[in-house]
C-alpha cells in the first residue's frame, strides 16, 4: 500500500492550491470591495489563504486516497464519499464555532464546487493511471536479425 506522496501529487496539489487561492481570494475581494479596498484586500487574502490551504490539503488527500484504494473496484466512489464529507464536515464545524447564522448557505456554494472540483480531479487522476499503465507494459521487442545471423542463414 503506497504511503508516500509523490512530487507530481505535491505539484498538482499546489497549482490546485494556488488556483484556489486565486479564484476564491479574488471574488472575496471583488464582493467587499465596497467597504473599502483596504478592508476587500484584507478579505480577499483571508479567504484566499483559507482556500490555499483547504485546497491543498484536501488534494493531498484526494491523491493518497485515490492511491490507497487502487485495489478496489470502489475507488472512485470511495475517495468522492470521504472527500466530500471532508468538503462539509470542516466548514460547517469552523462556522458553527464561529456561530456563523446562516450555516448551510455559507458552506453550500463552496461545498458543491469543491465536490465538482473534486470529481474532475479524481476522474484525471484515473486518466493519468490509466495512461501509465499503458506505458508500463513491456512489449518484448523483436529479435532482429543481424549481419551475421543473416549471412550464416543463406
Amino acid at each position: 500500500m503506497p504511503t508516500a506522496v509523490s512530487n507530481a501529487s505535491l505539484m498538482r496539489s499546489f497549482l490546485s492550491a494556488i488556483a484556489g487561492f486565486s479564484v476564491y481570494g479574488g471574488w472575496a475581494c471583488y464582493v467587499n470591495a465596497d467597504h473599502g479596498t483596504d478592508l476587500a484586500m484584507m478579505i480577499g487574502l483571508v479567504q484566499g489563504g483559507y482556500s490555499f490551504v483547504l485546497t491543498f490539503v484536501m488534494a493531498l488527500m484526494t491523491e493518497w486516497l485515490f492511491k490507497r484504494f487502487t485495489e478496489s473496484k470502489n475507488q472512485v466512489a470511495y475517495v468522492m464519499i470521504t472527500v466530500s464529507s471532508a468538503l462539509f464536515t470542516m466548514p460547517y464545524v469552523i462556522h458553527l464555532l464561529l456561530g456563523t447564522p446562516a450555516i448551510w448557505m455559507t458552506i453550500l456554494p463552496g461545498f458543491v464546487i469543491g465536490t465538482m472540483y473534486t470529481g474532475l480531479y479524481v476522474l484525471g487522476l484515473e486518466k493519468i493511471d490509466r495512461v501509465k499503465e499503458g506505458s508500463d507494459r513491456s512489449v518484448e521487442p523483436k529479435k532482429q536479425e543481424g549481419f551475421h545471423e543473416r549471412r550464416s542463414a543463406t
